[in-house]
Parts: C-alpha cells; structure tokens; sequence
C-alpha cells in the first residue's frame, strides 16, 4: 500500500514538473545556410578600380608645378571643336639651375594631355636651352590663345585644325630674365636665332608637328606644335 502510495506521489511531481527533452541534433546531410552576401552593384568593381583618367591628367600637372584652372569653353558652331579634358594654362615650372615658375601670358586652353606634354618640353627642355645658351632665364612665353574652332591655317574648306580639340599652341616668343624678348620670328639676333633653332628642332621629339618661319606663310611669325595623329602611327612626325 505504502509503495503505491509513494508511485502515485511521483507520477504527481513528474506531471508538475516535466523533464526539459535535448534539443534536436542538426541532419548532418543539410549544414546550416551560410550567411547572405551582400549585393553589389553591375559595374561597381570596374568603377572603383579604374581611376578617374581627367582628374588623374590634373594631378600629374599639379605634381609637376604646372598652374592651370578649368575652363568652360564657349558654344562652337561646329561640334567637331571640342576638347575631351580642358585646362587652361597659367604657368608651368622650370628645369633650368636658376629656373622658378614660367609665366604663360596668354593662358592657353589646351587639352590635359596636351598641357603635359607642352609644359614638360617648355620646362624641362626649353627653359634650360635658352638659359644655357643666353645666360637668361625665361620669365614668360607668348602662345596666343590656344583653343580656336577653325579649320587648319583659317582656310573656309578642309581639316579641322589641332587647336579645334585643345591639341596646339602657336609659340610666338619668350620673355627674358635680362628684360629682352626673344622672337621666334627673325630680328637679326644671331644668337637668340640660333636658340630658337635649337628648340625648335628639339621639338620635333616632343610633338608630331612642328611649323614655323620658313615652312609656309600661315607660320612666319610663330612656332606651331602640336601632337595630332597623322595616318595610323603616332611616330610620324611633320617638322620644317
């Protein structure tokens, strides 16, 4: 009697208070879901990877000491006259022993690519020829504006010129230190002629054309570079 009594107290407690059951173990052919990867956007890898080419150009001159603002060029009536990466040119930095910053009086507006390639061959060969051969440093260049929608040499019909896409200037002299002024075009200065020369033949490495006193009327008073493409190679250069 007393052990049915003391059964029937314990079924009582067990029905109170149920034993807590094991948690189910995980089915070993199904391992849990891993988390969810995030999303990207189409493109956005390529985007960060590849960097912005107009600012990179901006700060290639910037580290070079080139000077330069953005431009907003004014409506063409041709939109075949357009520069991809516009600057404007204030003044770029001398290679030569006494050399400082050379003033651009005209403020050119030229393509990026064509301010890296300009500034380079004014800075790192221009400015330390003159300055060997004159014992002067140059404090400024003259260079006309630069951008101009037109056809080459101002004709009516024809190819468009170099200086419709920002990819020429016309130099047409450089300003001393001694306070002389020497021209690109004749003035019977032996010596300063003799300069000019030297640059102007150093140019033909930097520039696919290179025009000035002597190759036709359009240039008599100035020299004209520019690194516009002539046929299938970029090696074809055009120099008189």
């Amino acid at each position: 009697m007393a052990t049915v009594l003391m059964m029937n107290c314990l079924a009582d407690a067990m029905a109170q208070n149920p034993v807590p059951l094991p948690r189910p173990r995980p089915n070993a052919q199904e391992p849990p879901a891993p988390p969810a990867a995030e999303t990207t956007p189409p493109g956005a890898d390529e985007k960060r990877e590849v960097p912005d080419e107009a600012e990179a150009c901006r700060g290639r001159l910037r580290a070079a000491g080139t000077r330069f603002d953005i431009p907003t060029l004014p409506a063409a009536s041709n939109t075949a006259c357009a520069i991809e990466v516009p600057v404007r040119l204030q003044s770029v930095r001398s290679r030569s022993r006494g050399g400082a910053d050379i003033r651009l009086s005209d403020e050119p507006v030229v393509s990026c690519r064509f301010a890296e390639r300009f500034s380079a061959w004014l800075g790192e060969l221009a400015a330390p020829l003159i300055a060997g051969r004159l014992s002067a440093e140059v404090k400024a260049v003259r260079t006309g504006p630069g951008y101009e929608c037109r056809n080459r040499n101002r004709a009516t019909t024809g190819k468009l010129s170099a200086h419709a896409v920002g990819e020429a200037v016309d130099v047409a002299g450089f300003e001393l230190s001694n306070g002389s002024t020497m021209q690109v075009k004749p003035d019977g200065d032996e010596a300063m002629q003799a300069a000019v020369g030297a640059i102007r033949t150093a140019a033909c490495g930097w520039f696919t054309t290179v025009l000035g006193p002597g190759s036709d009327a359009a240039h008599a008073d100035h020299m004209h570079v520019d690194t516009m493409q002539h046929g299938s190679s970029d090696r074809f250069r055009i120099c008189q």
